[in-house]
């Protein structure tokens, strides 16, 4: 859930806008996952209990860097990114047994043209290297309302990183 791509994509706030915090995971997550898949970029096993998500190496604790809300079906973590005051945004859910993942991926130009149908070139801001390179290192999304958000993943402007089963 919880890894990015080279290009990180970001928004300014925790997705969706103007929805409550969930202090816990949904019961149905809790548990030991094992991934059903071969992408390097997903951990084997994943736990999640009903404060944090244990991804072995790291320990995701909900507090007010790493924020759940629920939207459209989905469990949707925001995660404070290192850098700045911005948020990598991280899509869950589960359907007959299966965690499917999902992320907005920086390197799927088709994804990247979604996005700029959606938003508009204005939402979407490519920040290029500091050492005035030509490499994109991180996209800035701008949503201006949960409709649009809605429009992003439903028009398939999230990639599918992969299952987990109990």
């Amino acid at each position: 859930m919880l890894l990015t791509g080279c290009v990180q994509v970001t928004f300014p706030e925790p997705m969706p806008l103007n929805r409550k915090d969930k202090l816990y995971f949904p019961s149905s997550y809790h548990g030991d996952w094992s991934y059903k898949g071969d992408n390097e970029m997903l951990e084997e096993n994943i736990t999640i209990s009903s404060k944090y998500v244990d991804l072995g190496d790291e320990r995701i604790i909900l507090n007010e860097d790493n924020i759940l809300r629920k939207f459209n079906g989905y469990l949707i973590l925001n995660k404070k990114t290192d850098h700045n005051e911005r948020f990598s945004v991280y899509l869950a859910k589960i359907k007959n047994g299966v965690l499917s993942l999902y992320n907005f991926d920086g390197e799927d130009e088709e994804k990247i043209t979604i996005w700029k149908e959606v938003l508009g070139e204005d939402g979407v801001e490519e920040e290029k290297s500091n050492d005035g390179g030509i490499k994109v290192e991180e996209i800035k999304l701008t949503v201006e309302n949960n409709t649009t958000f809605r429009l992003l993943i439903n028009k398939g402007g999230i990639t599918h990183m992969g299952d987990y089963v109990k």
